[in-house]
């Protein structure tokens, strides 16, 4: 129905729907459905579970695989904490405690100064502290990524780091120690691999442990104490 305004009033007038012949529907009808068929959304199917598994599994090892690829791949630096405690039998006998810890982003150390020497007039964490503070200076001009890259042709591996920090020590006295140095510069194959150096004179020991993937920790290496008696 239409209607349409004239002057003096509205005018209506129903126009009739035309007559579309019952052959010419089944037509239409038959040309929609070829139209879904061609179109359309595609028939349901179920996928069998083990193949479901198996495309799952396969996910998994590939995210895994470029993860460890991304990982290996960029510098590393310790995250860690320090904690002593004088051993009661020191305490007892008066001894002062020399035992010094390190914890920094490149290298980690323990240095345990003789307290015998205090009977000198000694003070013997002097030579520990002293010791670890300069092998910490060097690890972070040595070993410090500056702007994800490292200074070239620095650090020449862990003796020689020792050695170079001992020879910039002044304080008189003995001590053990221990070194765990991360190492960015290593490159296999072309990509970077971190590794860990260490280092030990006395008996300290270090002991690294890695988790399991279910519950626990495993032991992956440690260090033998060294002692040499002399007299």
């Amino acid at each position: 129905q239409a209607c349409r305004s004239r002057p003096g009033g509205a005018a209506c007038s129903r126009r009739p729907t035309p007559f579309v012949p019952q052959r010419q529907r089944c037509l239409r009808r038959v040309f929609a459905g070829s139209m879904q068929k061609a179109f359309g959304r595609s028939p349901t199917f179920l996928v069998g579970t083990e193949t479901q598994r198996h495309n799952l599994e396969q996910l998994h090892r590939r995210e895994q695989h470029l993860a460890e690829q991304y990982q290996k791949n960029k510098p590393l630096c310790f995250s860690g904490g320090a904690y002593q405690q004088t051993h009661p039998g020191k305490v007892a006998e008066g001894h002062i405690d020399a035992d010094v810890t390190l914890v920094s982003p490149m290298l980690v150390g323990v240095a345990d100064g003789v307290s015998q020497i205090a009977e000198y007039g000694i003070d013997p964490s002097e030579l520990p502290k002293e010791l670890l503070k300069a092998c910490e200076e060097l690890a972070l001009t040595q070993l410090m990524p500056d702007n994800m890259k490292l200074p070239q042709g620095l650090y020449k591996g862990p003796i020689p780091l020792m050695r170079e920090a001992f020879e910039a020590t002044e304080a008189l006295g003995s001590t053990t120690a221990l070194l765990a140095v991360l190492d960015n510069s290593t490159v296999i194959h072309g990509k970077l691999h971190p590794m860990i150096a260490v280092l030990s004179v006395g008996d300290c020991e270090i002991l690294v442990l890695r988790h399991l993937q279910g519950n626990g920790l495993e032991a992956v290496f440690h260090t033998e104490m060294q002692r040499r008696m002399i007299g």
